[in-house]
């Protein structure tokens, strides 16, 4: 579905991003086999997203329906995108932002379903996965991506998502649905925007300098190890884990990054 065309990347791939991976593929091939059990209504019923489960109580729904998925191609499509975005938005937030920017992206989807469609299932990690989108857009306004489809046709991040954004609501302003909730899709998209946009300044002050570690580039008294070390933790645990010291360190840092 989407590719960004990047210039540089770290080593290893985010455990956020994997888990989600391996995360969708279990839970679609329990769907197969509940299906071919003869417990495929049961398991959609319980566990995909609808107005009538949330009245009966079973919140667990906005969490559930978002690793459930129609067929494979619904599926793979999903999962390419994460892919293809998912690990250096996360290199950027940091895991447990990317998590939480993820699972709420696909509750306010859920919900912004729910209030449009309340007689209707939802299933699929579409929320979820335009809020990423949305959220690499906002990070990496800039960046150039294309479509799978269009390969060598290029947008900067901020226009394709815009464009996303338009078309899934043109749909919805004209009830267009054929099987596809894109009341999810916006509603998860404006969250992952949001969500990006209020921890902008972190996620900048971060990126300033990784491109740049351990290069030598940064001038003065700063200990490029430090730098390095407040770097990894910024992408375990989110740059609001650092303490005043660390933060103060990068700050200095980031100040004596040459400007080209």
């Amino acid at each position: 579905m989407l590719e960004s065309h990047t210039w540089y990347r770290e080593s290893g791939f985010p455990r956020t991003v994997r888990n989600l991976l391996i995360a969708n593929g279990v839970v679609f091939i329990l769907q197969i086999l509940a299906q071919v059990s003869g417990y495929g209504r049961v398991y959609t019923a319980l566990f995909a997203l609808s107005g009538m489960g949330l009245r009966a109580g079973w919140i667990w729904q906005l969490l559930t329906y978002q690793f459930l998925h129609g067929n494979l191609s619904h599926l793979l499509m999903n999962m390419f995108a994460l892919y293809s975005l998912g690990p250096e938005t996360e290199r950027a937030m940091g895991s447990r932002h990317f998590a939480a920017l993820y699972l709420l992206s696909g509750i306010l989807g859920g919900v912004g379903f729910v209030l449009i469609s309340p007689r209707q299932f939802c299933l699929g990690a579409s929320g979820a996965v335009f809020g990423v989108i949305a959220a690499f857009a906002t990070i990496y306004p800039n960046r150039p991506v294309s479509l799978l489809f269009l390969p060598f046709v290029t947008f900067k991040a901020w226009v394709l998502a815009v464009i996303f954004g338009v078309v899934e609501l043109l749909y919805l302003i004209q009830g267009v649905e054929g099987g596809i909730a894109h009341s999810a899709h916006l509603a998860g998209g404006i969250a992952g925007a949001i969500y990006a946009a209020v921890n902008a300044r972190g996620f900048s002050l971060a990126l300033s300098l990784r491109p740049r570690r351990s290069s030598g580039t940064v001038s003065g008294a700063v200990d490029l190890a430090e730098v390095d070390r407040i770097l990894d933790k910024v992408a375990r645990e989110g740059i609001d884990r650092l303490t005043r010291r660390e933060r103060a360190t990068l700050e200095a840092a980031s100040r004596r990054v040459p400007r080209g």
